[in-house]
């Protein structure tokens, strides 16, 4: 029997030595994992920017707000790297829970010098949705939203 288990123990000798061998001080371990996540986090983070940068201004995510402050229309557009190309884009009603119907395609979506065009038809057989921006000297896009014959201040907002 000891031959079998001192056998058993030289084949175990190779799995012995590829083992890893962890600090036995309390927290070691988790400091290590704390710092390998950080730098994962950091890289991910990097690259997402990277990515975007290669991006136009208008693209992402966009919240369409009334003077109020309430949520109109959520915007998703795709501004093609240098910001040059056509503009390309989805909307979805934020005032009603989410239902069939409550989204599409951007009909109209141009870019000037210092305004942005959007419209869609928001329902079938009801008339389009308009709304014109102009951007301020801020940064911030504000203008008017045209929707089932009234008119509403509104702004754009970042996400």
């Amino acid at each position: 029997m000891r031959g079998v288990l001192a056998g058993a123990v030289l084949a175990l000798t190779p799995v012995f030595a590829l083992t890893p061998v962890f600090a036995l001080t309390p927290g070691a371990a988790t400091a290590q994992t704390d710092a390998s996540d950080a730098a994962i986090d950091a890289r991910i983070r990097a690259s997402a920017e990277a990515a975007e940068s290669l991006q136009g201004p208008l693209d992402g995510a966009w919240t369409l707000v009334s003077a109020a402050g309430g949520e109109i229309f959520a915007f998703q557009i795709v501004d093609k790297p240098g910001g040059q190309g056509p503009l390309e884009g989805v909307w979805r009603d934020l005032r009603r829970a989410p239902t069939p119907g409550d989204i599409g395609v951007i009909a109209t979506l141009i870019r000037g010098s210092d305004t942005l065009t959007i419209g869609f038809v928001a329902k079938p057989g009801q008339p389009p949705v308009d709304i014109e921006l102009k951007s301020g000297a801020d940064g911030r896009w504000t203008g008017e939203l045209r929707e089932a014959g009234e008119s509403t201040q509104v702004s754009l907002r970042r996400g």
